[in-house]
């Protein structure tokens, strides 16, 4: 998928987990860790995309990024080379190893060790990366100045107005990380290429295997499809679940549609 679908849907999913996961078990999340978890959440369903050279991702940081990239791929192709079943074909240096959900998971745990380790550095730096990456694949989604400045800035704003500031981030933030990467695997699986997500199991002699939906439901990335279904129902999924989980955004938009609902009366 394009990167904004990938943005999209990472935010999509991070609202509704960070909104709804914790009134399951009694605490009211504050709207400051429901919005950050979601922000995490996108800008991470961006970092798989780091295994192409020409991707929002590897773009996003200059010279950092399209060095990460260049230790990604051929990272991923050994990987692929080492593993690989009798009926993989293919390098497996774009949509190998950051496209399994195993890799998701180890990058997860490697943020939370890191950052119980080395702490603030790593919980910053974690979360500037994330929140810059979001603001570039919800750009086309709410036009704007998009910048480090700007992605520097709401990382600050985490550690002075978010309850626990960055530290409070240490519980949660690898688990954001880590579905944010899932959750860009799973929209890919859904395209017409699919993703090897259940990598290393094995399936028909592949480690590989491509999984993906019904064949007629697949779709081109960037076609049709996606431009006119699949972008706008993450868009407006999106919305619906700020609305829902955010504490404080729900009444106010209460209140606009009682004031539209006014004026057009009085009209």
């Amino acid at each position: 998928m394009l990167g904004v679908s990938h943005a999209t849907s990472g935010a999509a999913l991070g609202l509704a987990v960070a909104g709804f996961a914790p009134r399951w078990v009694g605490v009211e999340p504050s709207a400051g860790t429901v919005l950050t978890f979601a922000a995490v959440c996108a800008g991470a369903a961006l970092l798989p995309d780091l295994d192409h050279p020409s991707s929002m991702a590897t773009r996003r940081f200059s010279v950092a990024s399209w060095l990460a990239c260049y230790l990604v791929r051929p990272l991923s192709g050994f990987v692929y080379d080492l593993t690989k079943g009798r009926r993989d074909t293919g390098k497996g240096t774009h949509r190998g190893l950051t496209h399994t959900v195993a890799a998701a998971v180890l990058i997860g745990l490697a943020v939370n060790f890191a950052s119980g380790r080395w702490g603030t550095p790593v919980l910053v730096g974690t979360l500037f990366v994330c929140i810059a990456l979001a603001i570039k694949g919800l750009d086309a989604l709410v036009p704007g100045p998009p910048s480090l400045v700007i992605a520097g800035f709401l990382t600050y704003a985490v550690e002075e107005f978010v309850p626990g500031g960055t530290a409070g981030t240490a519980g949660w933030l690898g688990s954001a990380v880590a579905l944010g990467m899932v959750v860009h695997s799973v929209g890919d699986a859904i395209t017409e290429s699919g993703a090897p997500l259940l990598w290393p199991i094995r399936i028909r002699k592949r480690s590989w295997y491509p999984v993906g939906s019904p064949r007629p439901l697949r779709f081109r990335t960037g076609g049709r499809v996606e431009t006119w279904v699949v972008a706008p129902a993450l868009t407006v999924a999106t919305f619906v679940l700020a609305g829902l989980v955010v504490p404080g955004v729900r009444p106010m938009l209460l209140d606009l549609q009682a004031e539209v609902v006014r004026l057009f009366a009085g009209a």
